[in-house]
């Protein structure tokens, strides 16, 4: 606090007083009300109602997401995938032959 004192007195002079038509404030009671307005902004904040996601929305962020995997998450999605589809394309391919055969 010295230094605060000590650099508005090299800037103004010792004998610095608050004009009439402005708020003067100390470091502590500048602190105090910033501190203040802040925490009531925050409770204003959380008092708000958050807007639902829309199908648009989140299947767009769904997108960007899928976009900017590593190669590493990549593979690790794409061999599980792969199985499944194989799995998906056997029975499929089966059901075909069998309902060829007995048409």
């Amino acid at each position: 606090m010295e230094q605060v004192v000590e650099a508005h007195e090299e800037l103004y002079g010792p004998s610095f007083e608050c004009p009439e038509d402005m708020v003067c404030l100390t470091h502590e009671e500048w602190f105090d009300f910033v501190n203040e307005y802040e925490i009531d902004l925050t409770d204003e904040w959380a008092e708000m109602p958050q807007a639902e996601i829309s199908d648009a929305q989140a299947v767009a962020d769904f997108t960007w997401q899928v976009l900017f995997l590593s190669p590493w998450e990549l593979a690790y999605i794409a061999l599980p995938m792969s199985v499944l589809a194989f799995y998906g394309l056997s029975i499929y391919a089966i059901f075909k032959w069998l309902q060829k055969k007995f048409s």
